[in-house]
């Protein structure tokens, strides 16, 4: 019954193909030990390939190590092969600001990722079931979070799978003293430090015994309302962002027209793009500050502030440095007080394609002056080398940990409106030279006392 209903959950949500590599993500908890015995189930089914994936956040010492012995012995009992990584959780979290919790998420993920990439695997399988679905949509419905919060946990999202949300705790558990299936405690969920052990330990057992006791069945059901409001509203807002977007400020005329709902969800994808959390009250905020005369301000998180000017609202980082912009009518150098930045013709035919390299080779033929070189702007896009499709710079900074200072350091070369080099950190793929490139323009930036505009 219970392999059952999580081999239907699957088939209908589309998370598995017969023959695909699928990386399951073990804790050594009950979730992720009955997960990994459901993935064995169906490895013989559908003739998968597994692996075993284990994170040891070093958070719990010797408890710590035993869960990582505890894993890789599992793995190695059914024949699987292991991947484990060993991180200092707290002192990551300190060095990046950021909670235990949030922490150990992103590092979790970012090590499937690359392992997922390194072995060429198909999928990452999480062991989250319903009872984790209804914790995350309370919480985020106690933290203001919008329709998307309260989508809860998908059951698919980029390469990660969720085979178990279609199933509780209770069923997890019964099914694993049914099969005898031995797993690990992790003392750190008895402690009602966390909000979320606070809410699976306290709240959702008091809404099962006195409002629904059928709670995460109904969570399951209404996530999945959201999850549909959430994607016809996404087409929404882009249309709508795209008509007010204009760099680091919001253009006024249009957005006056739109539904309140919808200008709260504008103001959502704004303070998205400035890496600020969106919470309920900065997005009030700021759809108050649209109605109110020139010159009102609203103070926002990390530092921000929105100022409403003539026609627009105007987004800017207390204390950051300044953009800027120049134009190059012909090959030649840009002196800035961070960088200089050279465009000129070479004989070179080979392609350097180092990520984060200091010189590159572009197609001349595809290069067309003038040629800008500016700061980066909110909404920019471009196609990072190797990669099929478009990226968002806000996206890739991200992903290298910059601050608001130091992506503004980094110079963005353009021509005919596209992006050719982020400088210093990626090309992009339309540019590379090609079998058929015939003239070759080098690009070359030297940052002065920085590497890729930090310092």
């Amino acid at each position: 019954m219970f392999i059952s209903a999580v081999q239907t959950f699957v088939k209908k949500k589309g998370l598995l193909k017969p023959g695909q590599t699928v990386i399951a993500a073990v804790s050594g908890g009950a979730d992720s030990m009955v997960m990994l015995n459901v993935l064995l189930e169906l490895q013989r089914l559908w003739k998968l390939k597994l692996v075993v994936a284990h994170v040891n956040f070093g958070l719990r010492g010797k408890e710590s190590d035993g869960d990582e012995r505890f894993v890789h012995t599992a793995a190695g009992k059914s024949g699987l092969p292991f991947y484990s990584m060993r991180v200092d959780t707290a002192a990551e979290a300190e060095r990046s600001k950021r909670s235990i919790q949030e922490t150990a998420r992103e590092l979790r993920y970012a090590f499937f990722d690359s392992l997922r990439r390194t072995l060429g695997a198909d999928a990452v399988a999480t062991a989250h079931n319903a009872d984790d679905n209804t914790e995350t949509m309370l919480f985020n419905l106690l933290r203001g979070t919008g329709v998307d919060g309260l989508a809860g946990i998908p059951p698919k999202r980029d390469s990660v799978i969720r085979p178990l949300l279609c199933v509780t705790r209770v069923m997890i558990e019964g099914y694993a003293k049914e099969r005898q299936i031995r797993f690990r405690n992790d003392s750190s969920n008895v402690k009602e430090d966390y909000t979320r052990n606070f809410l699976r330990r306290r709240i959702v057992p008091t809404l099962m015994k006195r409002v629904n006791p059928s709670l995460h069945e109904t969570m399951m059901q209404e996530a999945e309302t959201f999850r549909l409001a959430a994607r016809y509203l996404q087409m929404m807002t882009d249309d709508a962002f795209s008509r007010c977007a204009d760099g680091n400020s919001l253009k006024l005329e249009p957005f006056r027209t739109f539904h309140l709902f919808l200008q709260q969800s504008v103001m959502r994808r704004q303070l998205q793009e400035l890496a600020v959390e969106p919470t309920a009250a900065a997005i009030t905020a700021l759809t108050e500050l649209a109605e109110r005369q020139k010159g009102a301000v609203a103070e926002l998180p990390d530092g921000w502030r929105a100022e409403r000017t003539v026609g627009s609202i105007l987004f800017r980082k207390e204390n950051a440095e300044s953009g800027f912009r120049y134009q190059l009518d012909a090959p030649g150098t840009v002196e800035h007080d961070n960088f200089t930045l050279t465009i000129a013709p070479t004989r070179k035919k080979g392609n350097k394609r180092n990520a984060g390299s200091s010189m590159e080779y572009v197609d001349a033929e595809r290069l067309t002056f003038p040629v800008i070189i500016r700061s980066w702007e909110t909404g920019d896009r471009f196609h990072p080398l190797g990669m099929k499709g478009s990226k968002k710079l806000s996206d890739l900074f991200s992903g290298l940990k910059m601050t608001q200072q130091e992506k503004l350091r980094v110079p963005v070369v353009v021509s005919g409106g596209n992006i050719v080099w982020v400088a210093g950190v990626r090309l992009d793929e339309r540019y590379k030279l090609t079998d058929s490139t015939t003239a070759v323009y080098s690009l070359t930036v030297h940052y002065h006392g920085k590497t890729n505009g930090r310092r």
